[in-house]
C-alpha cells in the first residue's frame, strides 16, 4: 500500500531526511518514532504531497507520487495532523468539514457510524453538540481520529494521536486503530512516542536525527 525508497529531503543546506526506505503492506499498523527534529512529520507531509522537492520515490497504492498524481493519492489517504486550528465554533461543524472537501467528493458522512466510533473511543455522544472550546485536547484528538476513520480511506496517516490522552484512553485509541487494520484491512502509519501504543503496532520504525 505504501512504498518509500531512498527518500531524501533537505531545506536549504540542511538535510531533514536521508535515504529513508519504508514498505507498508495492506492491513499493517506501523508506528514511526524517533527523537524530536528527526523528520517524522516531514515524512508524513511528503507522503501527502505537501513537500515539493525531494529525492527518491513515494508510491501509494501502486501510484507513484508526482505533481500529476497528487490529488489521486490524497483521495486514498485519511490524514490526521498533530495540531489543527479551524475557523469554526461547533464540534458538529468540525466533523462535517472533511466531507466538504473536493478530494472527498462522493465520500458518505454517517453520523450513526461516527457515534459508534465515539463509543469505541470512550467519547460521550454529547460532545457532538458542544462548542470546540468546551472540549479537552484529549477529546479533540479522539474526535479527529474518529473523523479520519469515517472517511474510509485505504491508507490512514496519523500524527501523534495519543499525546493528550491518559493511559486508558490511549489503549482505546490503540484498540480502535488495530480494529481498523485487522478487521477492515486499512493500512495505518502512525507517528507516536507512546510506549503502550508502539507495543501494539505490527512494526516500529525509528528515524534517527542526521544533524546531531
Amino acid at each position: 500500500m505504501l512504498r518509500i525508497e531512498h527518500l531524501g529531503i533537505h531545506f536549504g543546506q540542511t538535510d531533514i531526511l536521508k535515504d529513508v526506505n519504508l514498505h507498508v503492506g495492506k492491513g499493517e499498523l506501523i508506528c514511526l518514532t524517533g527523537p524530536s527534529g528527526c523528520g517524522k512529520t516531514t515524512l508524513l507531509r511528503a507522503i501527502m504531497g505537501f513537500v515539493s522537492s525531494y529525492q527518491g520515490s513515494i508510491v501509494v497504492d501502486n501510484v507513484p507520487l508526482s505533481a500529476r498524481t497528487i490529488e489521486s493519492i490524497r483521495q486514498r489517504i485519511g490524514w490526521m495532523p498533530q495540531g489543527l486550528s479551524l475557523p469554526i465554533e461547533w464540534v458538529s461543524e468540525m466533523v462535517r468539514l472533511p466531507f466538504d472537501l473536493r478530494i472527498n467528493k462522493g465520500v458518505h458522512y454517517s453520523e450513526e457510524k461516527l457515534l459508534t466510533y465515539f463509543d469505541q473511543l470512550g467519547l460521550e455522544r454529547g460532545v457532538l453538540s458542544k462548542r470546540i472550546h468546551e472540549i479537552s485536547g484529549g477529546q479533540c484528538q479522539r474526535i479527529l481520529l474518529a473523523i479520519t476513520a469515517l472517511q474510509e480511506k485505504p491508507l490512514l496517516i496519523i500524527d501523534e494521536p495519543t499525546s493528550a490522552l491518559d493511559s486508558a484512553s490511549s489503549l482505546r485509541a490503540l484498540q480502535f486503530v488495530q480494529q481498523l487494520a485487522r478487521e477492515e484491512g486499512r493500512t495505518i502509519l502512525v507517528v507516536s512516542h507512546d510506549k503502550q501504543f508502539m507495543e501494539g503496532c505490527d512494526k516500529v520504525m525509528t528515524l534517527q536525527s542526521i544533524n546531531n
